[in-house]
């Protein structure tokens, strides 16, 4: 296996999951067309081109593993990674394809009823179909769990789908068997409503990296956490995380040291704080230093007064790269704010309302607000 497949990688790893997929699902589907063609019902037919579907979407995911695992190159210069993401989208769009068309062919079974040539033979035939399925389902969750990957969660979420549904072909060839009524179209609309619904989930888990979803919690917090332990740091904002595919995530963060420091100093505490981060997260992350005045008396009180203005506008308000120069006859107060998601206020608005109270207390001083939407 260690020939074909370097497993100690993501990518090697993905690959081998993916060639599974592809010979138990032909393996599946064989059975079941072979069976389902044999005594006329659609939604053993249905379920065996289901399977079918779901082979040419392991071949897919093979293909987009394939292409993750190459390096980055002049047009690309932060690799491929993402050509994962491409591959689970389009085993969602599969698997809606392959809901609809069903959804399609039990209508007209429920019209147009025929009727089934089976036996307790079929019947066993497809109870093991269920129990493959469902170990395949299994194994395809612990790898996507093992190596974090989109792709091969969609596929185990379809794989159990794929369980419910054959259950159910069984359910209703069994009432045939034992009552002789025929539930075999309305058991193919059950099934479909189920792969649409898969199909539907897995679409929407797959968009949200492809479009830029939040990055994960516990990432932020561990990146914060690790530059605050800098005994030289008072604070951290602007972290931006851009992400191109697994173990491919790029960030960036603006750290607050005091504006004492000498610059080599600081440099020297950036840098080491870099390659911890590197080393801890598997990420690339560059550090802006933003310098912060200490043990001015006329520069804290005025970073207070404007917290406390921005405070009693909203508490969710936090300003950061304050500094003051002169300004007339009194003082230009130069921040960035954050604003927080569901704010109210438009940037405008915002800045006016600042202005106002700060003129209503300190008549000769102005300010210069630069606002932060924030990505994280």
């Amino acid at each position: 296996m260690k020939k074909f497949f370097n497993l100690s990688t993501r990518e090697g790893f993905g690959q081998f999951v993916s060639v599974a997929g592809i010979f138990v699902n032909l393996l599946l589907s064989l059975v079941k067309l072979a069976i389902g063609f044999f005594s006329g019902a659609i939604s053993i037919i249905a379920d065996g081109f289901n399977n079918l579907s779901d082979m040419g979407t392991s071949v897919v995911m093979l293909a987009g593993f394939k292409i993750a695992a190459m390096p980055a190159d002049e047009e690309h210069p932060f690799g491929h990674g993402r050509a994962e993401y491409l591959a689970g989208l389009f085993i969602a769009a599969a698997m809606l394809l392959v809901g609809a068309n069903l959804l399609y062919s039990s209508a007209e079974k429920i019209i147009n009823p025929q009727a089934l040539n089976i036996d307790a033979i079929t019947l066993l035939v497809l109870v093991i179909s269920v129990a493959v399925k469902f170990f395949l389902g299994m194994f395809y969750r612990h790898a996507a769990r093992k190596i974090n990957s989109e792709a091969i969660g969609a596929a185990a979420l379809d794989s159990f789908t794929d369980c419910l549904a054959t259950g159910v072909v069984i359910l209703s060839l069994g009432i045939y068997l034992e009552f002789g009524i025929s539930i075999d179209g309305y058991a193919g609309v059950f099934i479909s409503i189920f792969i649409l619904r898969g199909g539907f989930t897995s679409l929407k888990e797959i968009l949200n990296p492809l479009l830029g979803d939040k990055p994960n919690q516990e990432l932020l917090d561990g990146i914060k956490k690790t530059v605050m332990d800098a005994p030289e740091v008072l604070g951290v904002h602007d972290l931006i995380v851009h992400s191109y595919g697994a173990h491919r995530i790029f960030v960036t963060m603006h750290v607050e040291m005091p504006a004492t420091l000498e610059l080599l100093e600081a440099h020297e505490i950036i840098d080491r704080l870099e390659r911890k981060l590197q080393s801890q997260f598997q990420i690339s992350i560059t550090l802006h230093i933003d310098p912060v005045i200490i043990g001015d008396k006329s520069f804290d009180e005025h970073r207070e007064l404007a917290e406390q203005i921005l405070h009693d506008i909203d508490s969710r308000l936090s300003l950061h790269d304050f500094r003051i120069v002169p300004y007339k006859s009194g003082k230009k107060l130069i921040f960035d704010v954050a604003v927080p998601w569901n704010f109210l206020m438009t940037d405008r608005e915002l800045r006016r309302e600042f202005q106002r109270r700060l003129i209503k207390l300190h008549s000769d001083d102005r300010a210069i607000i630069h606002l932060d939407h924030q990505y994280c």
